[in-house]
């Protein structure tokens, strides 16, 4: 999570929602509609990223490994891996999935009714 540390059990923390999110995530996708390729896409990125941690949490005493550095002179972003590109562009392409299904949801209320 970006270098995040929560005190001495962050690691247990962390691998706890990961477990979590990977099921829900497996969950969420069995129910959602094949044809669906942009919400797959969007469950397959945030729950590869959060197996991906997960399996670097369990291999590593450490916790997860951030390895990639990037910033501009003194000015940084956290470091950060793979797996937290997939859980972050996952994440923001579910919103926009789940934004797009409400929107649609309420054009066909207001609909009149034939």
């Amino acid at each position: 999570a970006f270098g995040l540390h929560v005190g001495p059990y962050s690691r247990w923390i962390f691998f706890a929602v990961a477990l979590v999110a990977v099921f829900v995530l497996a969950r969420m996708s069995r129910t959602t509609p094949v044809a669906d390729r942009f919400r797959q896409l969007a469950l397959g990125l945030v729950a590869g990223g959060a197996a991906g941690n997960l399996l670097d949490r369990i291999r590593s005493g450490r916790g997860v490994v951030d390895f990639l550095d990037v910033g501009i002179g003194a000015y940084r972003w956290p470091t950060f891996n793979v797996a937290d590109i997939a859980v972050s562009c996952g994440a923001i392409a579910l919103a926009i999935s789940l934004w797009r299904e409400d929107a649609r949801r309420a054009e066909a209320e207001s609909l009149p009714a034939a």
